[in-house]
Protein backbone atom coordinates (compact mmCIF):
# COMPACT_ATOMS: atom_id res chain seq x y z
CA UNK A 1 0.00 0.00 0.00
CA UNK A 2 2.35 2.49 0.94
CA UNK A 3 4.51 1.76 -2.24
CA UNK A 4 1.11 2.76 -4.32
CA UNK A 5 1.53 5.99 -2.78
CA UNK A 6 2.85 8.55 -5.63
CA UNK A 7 4.98 11.38 -4.98
CA UNK A 8 3.77 13.79 -7.37
CA UNK A 9 7.47 14.37 -8.29
CA UNK A 10 8.23 16.37 -5.06
CA UNK A 11 11.40 14.51 -4.06
CA UNK A 12 12.06 12.97 -7.66
CA UNK A 13 15.61 14.30 -8.66
CA UNK A 14 15.34 16.80 -5.48
CA UNK A 15 18.92 17.45 -5.47
CA UNK A 16 18.46 19.09 -9.46
CA UNK A 17 15.26 20.83 -8.68
CA UNK A 18 16.93 22.56 -5.64
CA UNK A 19 19.69 23.88 -7.54
CA UNK A 20 17.59 24.98 -10.55
CA UNK A 21 15.73 26.64 -7.90
CA UNK A 22 17.69 27.94 -5.30
CA UNK A 23 17.77 31.12 -6.49
CA UNK A 24 14.10 31.64 -7.41
CA UNK A 25 13.23 30.82 -3.89
CA UNK A 26 15.72 32.88 -2.12
CA UNK A 27 14.27 35.92 -4.20
CA UNK A 28 10.70 34.65 -3.17
CA UNK A 29 11.59 34.60 0.41
CA UNK A 30 12.85 37.96 -0.08
CA UNK A 31 9.54 39.05 -1.91
CA UNK A 32 7.23 37.51 1.00
CA UNK A 33 9.30 39.71 3.39
CA UNK A 34 8.85 42.76 1.27
CA UNK A 35 5.37 42.08 1.05
CA UNK A 36 4.21 41.51 4.41
CA UNK A 37 6.79 44.67 5.85
CA UNK A 38 5.76 47.28 3.15
CA UNK A 39 9.44 47.80 1.75
CA UNK A 40 8.83 50.05 -0.90
CA UNK A 41 6.40 52.15 2.06
CA UNK A 42 9.06 52.01 4.21
CA UNK A 43 11.62 53.11 1.85
CA UNK A 44 10.81 55.59 -1.10
CA UNK A 45 13.51 54.45 -3.70
CA UNK A 46 12.21 50.69 -3.80
CA UNK A 47 8.73 52.09 -4.53
CA UNK A 48 10.27 54.10 -7.10
CA UNK A 49 11.86 51.19 -8.66
CA UNK A 50 8.73 49.02 -8.44
CA UNK A 51 10.73 46.42 -6.38
CA UNK A 52 8.23 44.02 -5.84
CA UNK A 53 7.23 43.97 -9.52
CA UNK A 54 11.08 43.55 -10.50
CA UNK A 55 11.31 40.51 -8.14
CA UNK A 56 7.79 38.62 -9.27
CA UNK A 57 9.06 39.11 -12.85
CA UNK A 58 12.46 38.05 -12.52
CA UNK A 59 10.95 34.61 -9.87
CA UNK A 60 8.86 34.18 -13.14
CA UNK A 61 11.68 34.28 -15.32
CA UNK A 62 13.69 31.73 -13.34
CA UNK A 63 10.74 29.48 -12.72
CA UNK A 64 9.59 29.20 -16.10
CA UNK A 65 13.16 28.61 -17.18
CA UNK A 66 14.29 25.69 -15.16
CA UNK A 67 14.09 22.52 -16.45
CA UNK A 68 11.83 20.84 -13.56
CA UNK A 69 9.30 23.42 -14.18
CA UNK A 70 9.17 21.96 -18.21
CA UNK A 71 6.33 19.09 -18.76
CA UNK A 72 4.89 19.57 -15.69
CA UNK A 73 0.93 18.86 -14.92
CA UNK A 74 -1.33 21.72 -13.76
CA UNK A 75 -2.91 20.12 -10.19
CA UNK A 76 -6.92 20.46 -10.27
CA UNK A 77 -6.43 23.73 -8.11
CA UNK A 78 -4.49 25.52 -10.45
CA UNK A 79 -6.93 24.62 -12.87
CA UNK A 80 -9.73 26.38 -11.18
CA UNK A 81 -7.68 29.46 -10.71
CA UNK A 82 -6.51 29.57 -14.56
CA UNK A 83 -10.19 28.66 -15.09
CA UNK A 84 -11.13 32.14 -13.17
CA UNK A 85 -8.80 34.38 -15.45
CA UNK A 86 -9.48 32.92 -18.79
CA UNK A 87 -13.07 33.34 -17.46
CA UNK A 88 -12.74 36.97 -16.98
CA UNK A 89 -10.98 37.46 -20.22
CA UNK A 90 -13.89 36.05 -22.05
CA UNK A 91 -16.41 38.05 -20.28
CA UNK A 92 -14.83 41.42 -20.87
CA UNK A 93 -17.47 42.15 -23.48
CA UNK A 94 -20.01 41.29 -21.90
CA UNK A 95 -19.31 42.90 -18.35
CA UNK A 96 -20.56 46.49 -17.07
CA UNK A 97 -17.03 48.12 -16.15
CA UNK A 98 -14.60 46.06 -18.93
CA UNK A 99 -11.85 49.20 -18.31
CA UNK A 100 -12.04 48.38 -14.65
CA UNK A 101 -10.96 44.51 -14.87
CA UNK A 102 -8.46 45.25 -17.30
CA UNK A 103 -6.42 48.09 -15.67
CA UNK A 104 -7.59 46.85 -11.31
CA UNK A 105 -9.50 43.81 -11.63
CA UNK A 106 -7.14 41.70 -13.70
CA UNK A 107 -3.65 43.24 -11.94
CA UNK A 108 -5.09 42.32 -8.27
CA UNK A 109 -6.47 38.67 -8.85
CA UNK A 110 -2.93 38.25 -10.28
CA UNK A 111 -0.90 39.58 -7.43
CA UNK A 112 -2.49 37.46 -5.38
CA UNK A 113 -2.80 34.55 -7.58
CA UNK A 114 1.25 34.12 -7.98
CA UNK A 115 1.33 33.02 -3.89
CA UNK A 116 0.28 30.25 -5.31
CA UNK A 117 2.12 29.75 -9.05
CA UNK A 118 5.43 30.22 -6.62
CA UNK A 119 4.34 28.56 -3.64
CA UNK A 120 4.08 25.38 -5.65
CA UNK A 121 6.62 25.38 -7.94
CA UNK A 122 9.67 26.55 -5.46
CA UNK A 123 8.99 25.18 -2.02
CA UNK A 124 10.23 21.77 -3.15
CA UNK A 125 10.85 20.12 0.10
CA UNK A 126 10.77 20.13 3.96
CA UNK A 127 13.06 22.74 4.42
CA UNK A 128 11.95 25.12 2.53
CA UNK A 129 8.25 24.68 3.43
CA UNK A 130 10.06 25.22 7.27
CA UNK A 131 11.08 28.60 6.01
CA UNK A 132 8.25 29.79 4.32
CA UNK A 133 6.26 29.35 7.45
CA UNK A 134 8.57 30.90 9.90
CA UNK A 135 8.81 34.11 7.35
CA UNK A 136 5.14 34.35 7.59
CA UNK A 137 4.91 33.96 11.12
CA UNK A 138 7.52 36.06 11.80
CA UNK A 139 6.42 38.79 9.55
CA UNK A 140 3.44 38.90 10.98
CA UNK A 141 4.09 39.14 14.36
CA UNK A 142 5.88 42.69 13.47
CA UNK A 143 3.01 43.59 11.87
CA UNK A 144 0.93 42.87 15.41
CA UNK A 145 3.48 44.19 16.84
CA UNK A 146 4.95 47.42 15.70
CA UNK A 147 1.32 49.20 16.12
CA UNK A 148 1.21 48.38 19.19
CA UNK A 149 4.37 49.46 19.90
CA UNK A 150 3.37 52.70 18.46
CA UNK A 151 -0.08 52.64 20.62
CA UNK A 152 2.03 52.47 23.69
CA UNK A 153 4.29 54.88 23.18
CA UNK A 154 2.82 57.54 21.49
CA UNK A 155 -0.69 56.78 21.84
CA UNK A 156 -1.23 55.61 17.96
CA UNK A 157 -4.54 54.14 16.66
CA UNK A 158 -4.55 54.56 13.30
CA UNK A 159 -9.01 53.92 12.98
CA UNK A 160 -11.31 55.09 14.27
CA UNK A 161 -15.18 53.14 14.87
CA UNK A 162 -19.26 54.97 15.21
CA UNK A 163 -20.68 53.44 18.60
CA UNK A 164 -23.89 55.36 18.71
CA UNK A 165 -25.35 58.30 19.95
CA UNK A 166 -22.85 60.48 17.89
CA UNK A 167 -19.74 59.12 19.31
CA UNK A 168 -16.86 58.09 17.85
CA UNK A 169 -14.10 56.04 19.40
CA UNK A 170 -10.24 54.92 18.35
CA UNK A 171 -9.65 51.24 16.98
CA UNK A 172 -6.06 50.12 16.22
CA UNK A 173 -5.00 49.35 12.86
CA UNK A 174 -1.57 48.49 10.74
CA UNK A 175 1.10 50.24 11.32
CA UNK A 176 1.49 53.66 9.20
CA UNK A 177 3.18 52.01 6.32
CA UNK A 178 1.07 48.83 6.48
CA UNK A 179 -2.32 49.28 4.88
CA UNK A 180 -4.68 46.51 6.98
CA UNK A 181 -7.55 48.30 8.95
CA UNK A 182 -8.82 46.95 12.39
CA UNK A 183 -10.67 43.85 10.85
CA UNK A 184 -7.26 43.03 9.02
CA UNK A 185 -5.13 43.57 12.01
CA UNK A 186 -7.50 40.68 13.85
CA UNK A 187 -7.39 38.79 11.06
CA UNK A 188 -3.32 38.74 10.84
CA UNK A 189 -3.27 38.31 14.72
CA UNK A 190 -5.69 35.31 14.25
CA UNK A 191 -3.59 33.59 11.40
CA UNK A 192 -0.54 33.97 13.57
CA UNK A 193 -2.18 32.03 16.59
CA UNK A 194 -2.86 28.42 15.21
CA UNK A 195 1.07 28.22 13.67
CA UNK A 196 2.18 29.32 16.94
CA UNK A 197 0.40 27.12 19.16
CA UNK A 198 0.96 23.70 16.72
CA UNK A 199 4.01 24.41 15.12
CA UNK A 200 6.50 26.45 17.11
CA UNK A 201 5.28 25.98 20.79
CA UNK A 202 6.49 22.01 20.46
CA UNK A 203 9.54 22.63 19.32
CA UNK A 204 11.66 23.22 22.77
CA UNK A 205 11.16 24.47 26.76
CA UNK A 206 11.97 28.20 25.17
CA UNK A 207 9.54 28.24 22.26
CA UNK A 208 6.84 27.36 25.27
CA UNK A 209 7.74 30.15 27.00
CA UNK A 210 7.78 32.61 24.34
CA UNK A 211 4.52 31.16 23.31
CA UNK A 212 2.87 32.00 26.83
CA UNK A 213 4.43 35.48 26.42
CA UNK A 214 3.14 36.54 23.19
CA UNK A 215 0.15 34.91 23.67
CA UNK A 216 -1.74 37.53 26.16
CA UNK A 217 -0.13 40.17 24.29
CA UNK A 218 -2.01 38.63 20.93
CA UNK A 219 -5.14 38.93 22.78
CA UNK A 220 -4.37 42.11 24.29
CA UNK A 221 -3.98 43.64 20.59
CA UNK A 222 -6.81 41.95 19.34
CA UNK A 223 -8.99 43.94 21.94
CA UNK A 224 -7.49 47.42 21.10
CA UNK A 225 -8.84 46.69 17.06
CA UNK A 226 -12.23 46.47 18.36
CA UNK A 227 -12.93 43.81 15.75
CA UNK A 228 -15.95 41.62 16.35
CA UNK A 229 -14.97 39.18 13.49
CA UNK A 230 -11.52 38.80 15.31
CA UNK A 231 -13.59 37.66 18.60
CA UNK A 232 -15.72 35.77 16.41
CA UNK A 233 -12.02 34.24 14.50
CA UNK A 234 -10.67 33.47 18.04
CA UNK A 235 -13.71 31.46 19.67
CA UNK A 236 -12.85 29.17 15.92
CA UNK A 237 -10.01 28.75 16.50
CA UNK A 238 -10.74 27.46 20.41
CA UNK A 239 -12.88 25.46 19.10
CA UNK A 240 -10.35 23.93 16.13
CA UNK A 241 -7.54 23.49 19.05
CA UNK A 242 -10.25 21.94 21.60
CA UNK A 243 -11.50 19.57 18.88
CA UNK A 244 -8.24 18.38 18.42
CA UNK A 245 -6.90 18.49 21.59
CA UNK A 246 -6.76 14.95 23.58
CA UNK A 247 -6.71 16.50 27.00
CA UNK A 248 -10.30 18.35 26.32
CA UNK A 249 -11.28 18.79 29.99
CA UNK A 250 -8.20 20.51 31.01
CA UNK A 251 -8.31 22.83 27.87
CA UNK A 252 -12.12 23.44 28.52
CA UNK A 253 -11.05 24.55 32.42
CA UNK A 254 -7.98 26.61 31.24
CA UNK A 255 -10.08 28.00 28.39
CA UNK A 256 -12.84 28.92 30.58
CA UNK A 257 -10.47 30.50 33.08
CA UNK A 258 -9.39 33.10 30.68
CA UNK A 259 -12.03 33.49 28.89
CA UNK A 260 -13.29 35.35 32.15
CA UNK A 261 -10.04 36.88 33.42
CA UNK A 262 -10.25 38.65 29.56
CA UNK A 263 -13.47 39.60 30.28
CA UNK A 264 -12.64 41.07 33.47
CA UNK A 265 -9.82 43.34 31.65
CA UNK A 266 -11.81 44.77 29.17
CA UNK A 267 -13.02 48.32 29.00
CA UNK A 268 -16.61 49.09 29.03
CA UNK A 269 -16.20 49.82 25.50
CA UNK A 270 -14.99 46.55 24.39
CA UNK A 271 -17.48 44.47 26.27
CA UNK A 272 -20.41 46.43 24.69
CA UNK A 273 -18.50 46.17 21.75
CA UNK A 274 -18.94 42.33 21.71
CA UNK A 275 -22.36 42.35 23.43
CA UNK A 276 -23.25 43.62 20.48
CA UNK A 277 -23.15 40.40 18.45
CA UNK A 278 -25.65 38.46 21.00
CA UNK A 279 -27.74 41.70 22.74
CA UNK A 280 -30.32 44.47 20.95
CA UNK A 281 -29.82 46.22 24.02
CA UNK A 282 -26.11 47.09 23.47
CA UNK A 283 -25.06 50.58 22.40
CA UNK A 284 -23.20 49.27 19.04
CA UNK A 285 -25.77 46.81 18.30
CA UNK A 286 -26.79 49.04 15.43
CA UNK A 287 -23.67 49.04 13.72
CA UNK A 288 -23.77 44.93 13.82
CA UNK A 289 -27.63 45.67 12.60
CA UNK A 290 -26.01 47.55 9.93
CA UNK A 291 -23.19 44.77 9.09
CA UNK A 292 -26.00 42.36 8.40
CA UNK A 293 -28.16 44.78 5.99
CA UNK A 294 -25.27 45.61 3.97
CA UNK A 295 -24.62 41.66 3.36
CA UNK A 296 -28.28 41.89 2.19
CA UNK A 297 -27.89 44.95 0.21
CA UNK A 298 -24.68 43.42 -1.62
CA UNK A 299 -26.61 40.38 -2.56
CA UNK A 300 -29.03 42.62 -4.14
CA UNK A 301 -26.43 44.21 -6.09
CA UNK A 302 -24.90 40.70 -7.52
CA UNK A 303 -28.45 39.69 -8.68
CA UNK A 304 -27.89 42.87 -11.12
CA UNK A 305 -25.52 40.58 -13.16
CA UNK A 306 -26.32 37.32 -11.40
CA UNK A 307 -24.25 34.92 -14.10
CA UNK A 308 -21.40 37.02 -15.05
CA UNK A 309 -21.14 39.21 -12.61
CA UNK A 310 -20.02 43.11 -13.12
CA UNK A 311 -16.17 42.63 -13.77
CA UNK A 312 -13.70 41.04 -11.80
CA UNK A 313 -12.57 43.94 -9.16
CA UNK A 314 -15.35 45.84 -9.47
CA UNK A 315 -17.53 45.24 -6.18
CA UNK A 316 -16.62 48.59 -4.73
CA UNK A 317 -17.76 50.06 -8.56
CA UNK A 318 -21.11 48.12 -8.48
CA UNK A 319 -21.91 49.02 -5.17
CA UNK A 320 -21.76 52.46 -5.32
CA UNK A 321 -23.68 53.02 -9.17
CA UNK A 322 -26.22 50.64 -7.59
CA UNK A 323 -26.50 50.66 -4.35
CA UNK A 324 -24.99 54.14 -3.50
CA UNK A 325 -22.85 52.89 -1.40
CA UNK A 326 -19.20 53.63 -1.67
CA UNK A 327 -17.48 50.39 -0.14
CA UNK A 328 -16.38 47.16 -1.36
CA UNK A 329 -18.73 43.91 -0.24
CA UNK A 330 -17.54 43.10 3.23
CA UNK A 331 -18.77 39.51 2.43
CA UNK A 332 -16.08 37.27 -0.11
CA UNK A 333 -18.93 35.20 -0.89
CA UNK A 334 -20.74 38.72 -2.25
CA UNK A 335 -18.03 40.49 -3.61
CA UNK A 336 -17.15 36.70 -5.83
CA UNK A 337 -20.58 37.28 -6.98
CA UNK A 338 -21.08 40.81 -7.67
CA UNK A 339 -17.95 40.51 -9.51
CA UNK A 340 -17.58 37.51 -11.35
CA UNK A 341 -20.87 35.91 -10.90
CA UNK A 342 -22.48 33.00 -10.29
CA UNK A 343 -20.29 30.92 -12.64
CA UNK A 344 -17.33 32.56 -11.13
CA UNK A 345 -18.83 31.55 -7.92
CA UNK A 346 -19.12 27.99 -9.06
CA UNK A 347 -15.38 28.33 -9.62
CA UNK A 348 -13.66 29.67 -7.05
CA UNK A 349 -15.96 26.96 -4.92
CA UNK A 350 -14.14 24.47 -6.88
CA UNK A 351 -10.60 25.64 -6.16
CA UNK A 352 -11.64 25.95 -2.52
CA UNK A 353 -12.93 22.23 -2.04
CA UNK A 354 -10.17 21.40 -4.12
CA UNK A 355 -7.78 23.05 -1.36
CA UNK A 356 -10.01 21.20 1.60
CA UNK A 357 -9.49 17.87 0.03
CA UNK A 358 -5.47 18.42 0.11
CA UNK A 359 -5.79 19.08 3.64
CA UNK A 360 -7.80 16.04 4.13
CA UNK A 361 -6.10 13.83 2.21
CA UNK A 362 -2.39 15.29 3.96
CA UNK A 363 -4.44 14.80 7.51
CA UNK A 364 -5.76 10.89 6.65
CA UNK A 365 -2.05 10.02 5.17
CA UNK A 366 -0.16 11.52 8.43
CA UNK A 367 -2.60 10.00 11.11
CA UNK A 368 -2.21 6.83 9.89
CA UNK A 369 1.73 6.75 8.96
CA UNK A 370 3.43 9.82 11.24
CA UNK A 371 3.98 10.34 14.42
CA UNK A 372 1.65 13.33 16.21
CA UNK A 373 5.14 15.27 16.69
CA UNK A 374 6.54 15.18 13.56
CA UNK A 375 6.54 18.48 11.93
CA UNK A 376 4.26 17.85 9.01
CA UNK A 377 1.69 16.76 11.24
CA UNK A 378 1.80 20.29 13.51
CA UNK A 379 2.11 21.61 10.62
CA UNK A 380 -1.29 20.03 8.67
CA UNK A 381 -2.76 20.76 12.40
CA UNK A 382 -2.35 24.34 12.20
CA UNK A 383 -3.61 24.68 8.45
CA UNK A 384 -6.28 22.42 9.19
CA UNK A 385 -7.12 25.17 12.45
CA UNK A 386 -6.51 28.30 10.12
CA UNK A 387 -8.42 27.02 7.16
CA UNK A 388 -11.61 26.59 9.87
CA UNK A 389 -11.07 29.94 10.96
CA UNK A 390 -10.49 31.78 7.67
CA UNK A 391 -13.68 30.28 6.24
CA UNK A 392 -15.85 32.38 9.14
CA UNK A 393 -13.40 35.42 8.26
CA UNK A 394 -15.11 35.38 4.88
CA UNK A 395 -18.49 35.82 6.10
CA UNK A 396 -16.86 39.46 7.75
CA UNK A 397 -13.97 40.20 4.57
CA UNK A 398 -13.39 40.35 1.14
CA UNK A 399 -10.49 38.20 -0.30
CA UNK A 400 -10.77 37.34 -3.78
CA UNK A 401 -8.02 39.30 -4.49
CA UNK A 402 -6.25 38.89 -1.65
CA UNK A 403 -3.11 37.05 -1.22
CA UNK A 404 -4.34 34.35 1.90
CA UNK A 405 -6.23 32.18 -0.22
CA UNK A 406 -3.57 31.52 -2.28
CA UNK A 407 -0.73 31.39 -0.01
CA UNK A 408 -2.31 28.47 1.98
CA UNK A 409 -3.96 26.48 -1.21
CA UNK A 410 -0.76 26.53 -2.58
CA UNK A 411 0.95 25.23 0.98
CA UNK A 412 -2.26 22.87 0.71
CA UNK A 413 -0.31 21.02 -2.13
CA UNK A 414 3.19 21.29 -1.26
CA UNK A 415 2.22 20.24 2.20
CA UNK A 416 0.01 17.06 0.61
CA UNK A 417 3.13 16.24 -1.66
CA UNK A 418 5.71 16.32 1.22
CA UNK A 419 3.43 13.90 3.15
CA UNK A 420 3.37 11.35 -0.12
CA UNK A 421 7.00 11.74 -0.52
CA UNK A 422 8.06 11.17 3.32
CA UNK A 423 5.97 7.92 3.79
CA UNK A 424 7.15 6.29 0.14
CA UNK A 425 11.18 7.34 1.62
CA UNK A 426 9.94 5.95 5.17
CA UNK A 427 8.71 2.93 3.15
CA UNK A 428 11.92 2.47 0.84
CA UNK A 429 14.23 2.75 4.03
CA UNK A 430 12.04 -0.06 5.79
CA UNK A 431 12.83 -2.13 2.73
CA UNK A 432 16.21 -1.55 2.18
CA UNK A 433 16.59 -2.43 6.64
CA UNK A 434 14.71 -5.65 5.72
CA UNK A 435 17.06 -6.80 2.76
CA UNK A 436 19.55 -6.13 4.90
CA UNK A 437 18.22 -7.70 7.41
CA UNK A 438 17.62 -10.90 5.34
CA UNK A 439 21.18 -10.53 3.95
CA UNK A 440 22.64 -10.94 7.44
CA UNK A 441 20.56 -13.72 8.15
CA UNK A 442 21.59 -15.84 5.17
CA UNK A 443 25.54 -14.79 5.71
CA UNK A 444 25.00 -16.41 8.94
CA UNK A 445 23.35 -19.59 7.81
CA UNK A 446 26.40 -20.10 5.74
CA UNK A 447 28.70 -19.99 8.22
CA UNK A 448 26.79 -22.74 10.34
CA UNK A 449 27.11 -24.70 7.54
Amino acid sequence: MIKSIETNGFFTSNILIQKQTRLAFFLYCVYLLSFFLRFPARFPVLGIIRFDLLLVFLILFLVLGAKSAQGSKLDSASKYLLAILIYSIITLPIVEWPGSVVYNGMTDFLKGAIFYFFTVKLVVDINRLKTILFIVIACNLVRVIEPLFLNITFGYLGSSTYVGGSEFVGRLAGAPADTINPNGLAFVIATVIPFLHYVFRPISVKTKIIYVLLIPILLYTMGLTLSRSGILALGIIGFGIFFKSKNKFRFLILGFMGVCLIWILLTDIQKDRYLSLVSDDSKQSSTADARVEGWLVDFEVAMNKPLVGHGLGTSREANWNIAGKDQISHILWAEIWQEIGFIGLVLFSLYLFAMIKNFRDAGALINEHLPTDDFLYRANQAMQVWLLMNLLFSLASYGLKSYEWYLFGGLSVVLLNAVRACIAKNADSETIAGSLSRDERFRLAQKVR
